[in-house]
């Protein structure tokens, strides 16, 4: 997310869920990435609202959130960057497929951080990436129908197949548009490797932040998480 799914997700399937870690994110990337595969347009923007001015890349970083921003016990963390593009088996559910994936078609990459809290048993990672013209509603636009159709779908990561679980998350609303995606996947037993994910957009500027809590009950932490995300994100992009 980052969105992105470690590598060694894969990995574990194939061996074993007592060996499984896993985290969203990627070494902070400061200037503008573009690119890559996986931008879905099932739903156009509005033809009656003019193209919003990209975010500048002072915006984008004054929009990321920092260890100050955080709760007591987070720490600054670095994941293994992997730029894998994600294809659905259902085309109703590439939308989501694609908010898995580090980059994004036209976008300008931003500011990304990661983090460690529960002594290490949680991962939080905050992007927020720019488009041109009326890209951030063409990305952001068809998640929401993508959610009231797609409840799971099968992708390739590092040549192993998964089944990913796909559930819409009541999350706390920010900007002109947001929403919430948990996209599981079962690895065996009573263990679950879980992303939930929030995405908002604020005219041409997106926020993705993905949290993969340690336990269930950390679970809960993702509404306090994704509003102090989005406040501070919305709060830049309209600067």
């Amino acid at each position: 997310m980052r969105t992105r799914i470690r590598r060694g997700v894969a990995v574990a399937l194939t061996v074993s869920a007592l060996t499984f870690t896993a985290a969203c994110g990627g070494s902070s990337d400061k200037g503008g990435d573009s690119a890559a595969k996986g931008k879905d347009k099932d739903a156009a923007a509005p033809a009656d609202k003019p193209a919003a001015t990209p975010l500048t890349a002072e915006q984008m970083k004054a929009g990321v959130l920092t260890v100050a921003d955080l709760p007591k016990g987070w720490t600054a963390s670095k994941n293994p960057a992997d730029d894998s593009a994600y294809k659905a088996d259902k085309p109703e559910c590439q939308p989501i497929a694609t908010l898995l994936q580090n980059k994004v078609a036209g976008a300008t990459i931003g500011a990304n951080e990661d983090f460690a809290g529960g002594n290490g048993a949680n991962q939080l990672s905050h992007q927020i990436m720019t488009f041109p013209g009326t890209g951030a509603q063409d990305f952001v636009a068809p998640i929401g129908p993508a959610l009231d159709k797609c409840t799971g779908f099968k992708v390739t990561m590092e040549g192993v197949p998964a089944e990913l679980k796909v559930e819409k998350l009541t999350a706390p609303k920010a900007g002109e548009e947001s929403h919430g995606v948990r996209v599981s996947m079962d690895l065996g037993g009573a263990m679950e490797f879980a992303l939930h994910v929030v995405v908002a957009r604020q005219g041409s500027g997106v926020s993705r932040l993905v949290y993969i809590p340690g336990t269930p009950a950390a679970a809960k932490d993702l509404d306090d998480l994704a509003t102090r995300a989005g406040e501070k994100f919305v709060k830049a992009a309209q600067g």
